[in-house]
């Protein structure tokens, strides 16, 4: 836990589920959970069935027919208290993936930068199974990754490629000012460009 505070971190958001909740942080440092996944089950259950959850199969997916889930996480990140944020689910590779994904998209990081930062987390699988006592099954998610034609790495890849942002922050419900906020990292970064000014 000391480590939260060595490197500035005021703010943790967990992505879980409610049913996965673990552990606590120390109280100067704010705890935010919003539940990435959700239950509906329309969307769910195929993905499910296929495989195709903890992989970037389902992310395009999860942006397009579930945008309120990770709105509700931009804005998370958009109010935390300042200070660093961090956000973590259970392996690294599945919800914290698909949010660093799309934080590094609106950064237009460059596709190579980016895959290489979600596959840091396949790296770390062994270690992480270590810390936690269990399995990540990072194998079964190789194995349904190449039923579908696909590595981690080309599976990413082919996400972020095809991720587009400006639609869906049209429809996303998110506010003008909170999408400045995310546009420039919390004020860390200056944008060429501001967020649309909507006049509906």
């Amino acid at each position: 836990m000391g480590e939260l505070r060595t490197h500035g971190v005021r703010t943790v958001i967990d992505l879980r589920r409610p049913c996965e909740y673990t552990g606590d942080v120390p109280d100067d440092i704010r705890l935010v959970r919003v539940d990435l996944d959700g239950d509906e089950r329309d969307f769910w259950d195929p993905i499910e069935l296929n495989g195709r959850w903890g992989t970037p199969l389902y992310y395009l997916a999860h942006i397009r027919d579930l945008p309120h889930r990770l709105a509700e996480v931009l804005r998370a990140i958009a109010t935390a208290d300042d200070g660093a944020v961090l956000f973590h689910c259970g392996a690294g590779w599945d919800r914290t993936g698909l949010v660093a994904a799309v934080l590094l998209r609106v950064l237009d990081v460059t596709d190579d930068a980016a895959t290489a930062d979600y596959l840091v987390s396949f790296a770390n699988a062994d270690a992480m199974a270590r810390l936690h006592g269990r399995s990540f099954d990072v194998e079964e998610r190789h194995e349904v990754l190449a039923r579908f034609g696909h590595t981690a790495e080309s599976a990413f890849r082919s996400m972020y490629g095809d991720l587009e942002l400006d639609e869906w922050f049209g429809i996303s419900g998110i506010d003008d000012e909170t999408r400045v906020v995310i546009d420039t990292w919390r004020g860390s970064v200056t944008r060429s460009r501001s967020a649309p000014t909507r006049t509906c």
